[in-house]
């Protein structure tokens, strides 16, 4: 089980919103608050409440509720229900969720599953696209700040966390998670760059991540290795990923090294809705190098949704090793 600050268990048991929820357990922590599941006594509902230090932390709490709630109706947003307050705490009421999209990609349930790939970014293209159309937007894109209805199957997803949204078409300072910032929110010294631009090109690290279970570099700048290649040879995307050619001209379009030659959300939405496959075939996996590690892929998937057994401690099979690199958010 995850270690939590004791400060994260004092309301376990308790209720808050005059008698209305009660805490029944940590769904996670971190440096911006605690998040609990909570239910509702009356009803029997289940939700999800993040609780925040009010103190110091007005104006970005206010920013965040605020844009949340402008488009929190979008049924791919996910819902924003009510605000508490309670002494130095505020509590954010939310839809409870079984978890987010990390969880679902790190046991490879995209794998040879286009369906379910359009299904899924097809719903975030178009959360995505309210938000925007609504004024919002959203600047810290990953697959960790959308929440997903279920850990398989036809699941739905919600855009969630809007702690770095901002209202401004142009964002002036480097904002998001680094492997999910684009090139040009990168510079040292940079000019201010499109907001609609910069979760454009976080939409593409999504779609990346989807198909081949890894993010394609840590940080888009020169200095990094893995984009360094790219930027030399745009098809070392094919040694990364286990895409098809169509899937591959898609995801060069939107990590186009200019931000307006970047892929409307709208063109973006056609092409994936057109897409025959987002993967290679499985003659072309072994032609390419890729047939291992597709068995790999396979197995995991098959371990997660226990058609077959998990290796043994001793099992050589790395298949479920470091595919991911965390980073933390920076506040611009």
């Amino acid at each position: 089980m995850p270690s939590y600050p004791a400060s994260a268990s004092q309301f376990l048991g308790q209720t808050i919103d005059s008698g209305a929820l009660r805490i029944e357990a940590i769904l996670g922590a971190g440096a911006f608050g605690v998040v609990y599941r909570a239910i509702d006594i009356q009803t029997g509902a289940l939700y999800a409440v993040k609780r925040v230090e009010k103190e110091g932390n007005e104006y970005y709490q206010a920013r965040e509720r605020q844009l949340h709630s402008h488009v929190s109706s979008h049924p791919h947003v996910l819902t924003f229900h009510r605000e508490i307050h309670e002494g130095r705490y505020a509590f954010y009421v939310y839809d409870l969720c079984a978890g987010d999209l990390h969880s679902v990609i790190k046991e490879a349930m995209f794998f040879r599953e286009d369906e379910l790939i359009k299904r899924v970014f097809i719903q975030i293209i178009d959360a995505l696209e309210y938000c925007h159309k609504h004024g919002v937007y959203h600047r810290d894109l990953k697959p960790e700040n959308i929440l997903v209805s279920a850990l398989g199957g036809d699941m739905d997803v919600f855009v969630a966390d809007f702690g770095l949204a901002t209202t401004s078409k142009m964002t002036a300072s480097a904002c998001g998670t680094p492997c999910f910032m684009s090139p040009e929110s990168l510079v040292a010294h940079h000019h201010s760059y499109s907001s609609v631009q910069g979760d454009v090109w976080a939409l593409g690290c999504i779609l990346a991540e989807m198909i081949g279970n890894v993010r394609p570099w840590s940080l888009a700048t020169p200095e990094d290795s893995d984009y360094s290649h790219y930027l030399m040879d745009r098809t070392v995307l094919f040694e990364k990923l286990p895409v098809s050619h169509t899937a591959y001209l898609l995801l060069r379009k939107i990590f186009s090294t200019k931000p307006e030659l970047r892929p409307s959300l709208a063109a973006i939405r056609t092409e994936v809705l057109a897409m025959d496959t987002f993967f290679v075939t499985e003659s072309e996996a072994g032609n390419c190098g890729w047939g291992d590690r597709m068995e790999k892929q396979k197995l995991r998937k098959l371990r997660a949704r226990g058609v077959v057994a998990p290796p043994s401690r001793h099992s050589s099979d790395t298949s479920s090793s470091g595919s991911y690199r965390f980073e933390t958010c920076s506040l611009g």
